[in-house]
């Protein structure tokens, strides 16, 4: 069996990096019967200043289907023992300290076997704004320290690819491996009231993720009506996230029959159940490679009404959700009020396409995933 070691900042049970972990538990949930994963990861989730309790640190512990080393702190040492007898390294971004001294150790020769770097979506321009002067930076230096020569880039798709050889260069050697699904999913149980609507925001807190236009949405949608919106999320940005809060209630004041709540936290394994419980999933994100959360609400029947920057681009076609340019609050309205006026029994329609078309999805990303391509 084929020893696969990928490096990554974290993995369960931390959850709030979102869609990161999810695509590594998809990913080992999906072929760890094929190979023998190991996963190199900190020891703790993002913002927490101990370790998760009950692991062995710079140690192998069972996970799942991973045997998954936990680490204080990514050392050139440990990484290189590590991949010592792997036979493909896989690394999980471009940017933090494990990518440059995976790549430092795959130039200097001590890394043998193929390294990939998965992109996740860094290099969409909309990602690449946030902080683009000093990634730009980053980008030019490894470029001309030969850092690049020996990585073969991990993508989920050809836009992907575009994007990153845009930035990265036209020679980039990369691979398409679609972002698998999560096993088993979580069927709508609850039906919608007539002219009102119950909309989820669930995501990591993060001026990518654009919560802040939420209110700039509903503010043109109508007012006659009730709506409901619930958000979950890990408050990654709190500055961000009291900014957004503020615009919510401004908005409450003047759109009496609408309701806002912030839910704190939303745990993965909780995920498909809480999308389950509403009628639509507004998510005008500046990009994403993937779009996990996008998979789960389809799986689980909420509605999508999401932007143009994702690979999701045939919902409206699919008859199973709402495809709008990411900087037209006017468009998303006309979507949120469409699904206000709907019956229950119009709305089933669309979750039944949900279901349909998230089968086919599904079943087509591990039948032809370029991960065992990368992998061998």
């Amino acid at each position: 069996m084929r020893k696969i070691l990928i490096l990554a900042g974290r993995y369960l049970p931390g959850y709030r990096d979102g869609g990161p972990v999810r695509s590594l538990v998809n990913l080992t949930d999906t072929f760890g019967a094929e190979y023998d994963f190991r996963i190199m990861c900190l020891d703790r989730d993002h913002g927490d200043t101990a370790p998760y309790p009950d692991i062995v640190t710079d140690g192998y512990n069972s996970v799942g289907k991973a045997k998954v080393w936990y680490t204080r702190q990514f050392t050139k040492g440990a990484v290189e023992r590590l991949a010592e007898d792997a036979d493909v390294v896989y690394v999980c971004g471009p940017y933090n300290d494990y990518a440059r001294i995976a790549m430092r150790l795959k130039k200097s020769g001590k890394i043998k076997a193929p390294l990939y770097i998965a992109s996740m979506g860094s290099f969409s321009a909309e990602a690449f704004k946030i902080k683009g002067f000093k990634k730009g930076l980053y980008i030019r230096y490894m470029k001309l320290a030969g850092m690049f020569d020996d990585v073969t880039w991990s993508v989920t798709s050809e836009r992907e690819e575009d994007e990153l050889k845009a930035i990265v260069g036209a020679g980039s050697r990369c691979v398409i491996a679609a972002d698998l699904p999560r096993r088993g999913v979580t069927k709508h149980t609850t039906q919608k009231v007539p002219y009102e609507l119950r909309l989820v925001f669930l995501s990591r807190i993060s001026r990518k993720k654009n919560l802040a236009a939420i209110p700039q949405i509903l503010e043109q949608s109508t007012d006659e009506h009730p709506i409901m919106l619930d958000i979950y999320g890990t408050g990654e940005d709190m500055d961000y996230l009291h900014e957004c809060m503020y615009k919510l209630d401004d908005l409450k004041k003047s759109h009496p029959y609408f309701k806002w709540e912030y839910k704190g936290e939303a745990a993965s394994e909780k995920v498909p159940d809480i999308f389950a419980q509403y009628d639509a999933f507004l998510f005008p994100t500046l990009g994403e490679n993937y779009g996990h959360v996008i998979a789960e609400s389809l799986s689980s029947g909420c509605i999508p009404v999401i932007s143009d920057t994702t690979p999701w681009m045939d919902l409206d076609e699919k008859g199973c959700g709402y495809v709008c340019p990411y900087d037209d609050p006017s468009a998303f309205a006309e979507a949120v009020d469409e699904l206000v006026s709907m019956s229950e029994e119009e709305i089933e329609i669309m979750r039944i396409n949900c279901y349909s078309y998230i089968g086919s999805v599904d079943e087509n990303s591990v039948k032809n995933s370029g991960y065992r391509k990368i992998f061998g």
